[in-house]
C-alpha cells in the first residue's frame, strides 16, 4: 500500500489516494535488498512506478548541474530515504527530449490529444492544459500550464529509466535530479483502493485501476 503526499502525478494521481503496488511484477527479490532473484518483466514506458530516491545519485547529479536547478528538489529527498511514484518516460537508450512542453522520444514527438482547458490561480499562468499523451500501448492525461520547459536531448543510461510526473510544471523528477537505477523500483501502481481529499472521501476513485 501507498499514500500520495504530493501533487505531482496529477491529474492521474490525486494528494490522498492510497494504493496498491505490485512488488512482484518486475520480479522477486532477495529479502531487504535490491538484488533480484528472477525477473519478470521488465519496466517500460508508460508505467506508473514506485521507488526509492537514488539519493547518491542525486547529490551527483545536481553537482554538475547550474544553481537553478537545484531549486527543483527539497533537501529532505537527499537525506532521508523516501519513495517517489512518477511515470516512466525512457529506457535504456532512449533519447528524451523536451520543447515547448512537448515530450520528445528518439527524434519522435510523443502523440498528444487536446482534451480540456482550466484556470489557475496563477496570474502569470491563468490556465492550464490537460492532453492525453500516448507511449505505446499507454494513454493518459498529462496537466501543465506553458511554462518554458525545454529540456535535453539526453539519453537514458544502461540499468536506469527517465522518470516524471504527469503534473509536468510542478514535479521534481528526472530533469531535476537525474535517472533512476531500475534496481530502485519497488513495484508498478496497480489500483486506488481509498481515496480521501480536503473534505470528504472521494467514492468515484475507489476501485480506479491506474493507467
Amino acid at each position: 500500500a501507498f499514500k500520495i503526499p504530493t501533487g505531482s502525478m496529477i491529474p492521474t494521481l490525486k494528494i490522498g489516494d492510497h494504493l496498491f503496488v505490485n512488488k512482484f511484477i518486475y520480479g522477486i527479490r532477495v529479502p531487504f535488498t535490491k538484488h533480484f532473484l528472477a525477473r519478470f518483466y521488465v519496466p517500460e514506458a508508460g508505467d506508473v512506478v514506485v521507488f526509492t530516491f537514488p539519493r547518491e545519485e542525486a547529490k551527483a547529479h545536481l553537482a554538475t548541474q547550474p544553481t537553478q536547478r537545484r531549486q527543483c528538489i527539497d533537501r529532505a529527498s537527499l537525506e532521508e530515504e523516501k519513495d517517489f511514484i512518477k511515470r516512466i518516460v525512457g529506457v535504456a537508450g532512449d533519447t528524451i527530449e523536451l520543447r515547448d512542453n512537448r515530450l520528445i522520444i528518439n527524434d519522435v514527438s510523443v502523440k498528444r490529444t487536446f482534451q480540456e482547458k482550466q484556470t489557475t490561480d496563477n496570474y502569470l499562468y491563468p490556465y492550464s492544459m490537460h492532453e492525453i499523451e500516448e507511449i505505446g500501448d499507454h494513454k493518459y492525461v498529462i496537466k501543465f500550464e506553458g511554462r518554458d520547459d525545454d529540456f535535453g536531448p539526453i539519453t537514458v543510461k544502461d540499468g536506469h529509466v527517465f522518470a516524471m510526473g504527469d503534473n509536468r510544471d510542478h514535479s521534481s523528477d528526472s530533469r531535476c535530479w537525474g535517472q533512476v537505477p531500475v534496481d530502485n523500483i519497488k513495484g508498478r501502481a496497480m489500483i486506488i483502493w481509498w481515496s480521501i481529499g480536503p473534505d470528504s472521501v472521494r467514492w468515484s476513485r475507489i476501485g480506479s485501476l491506474i493507467h
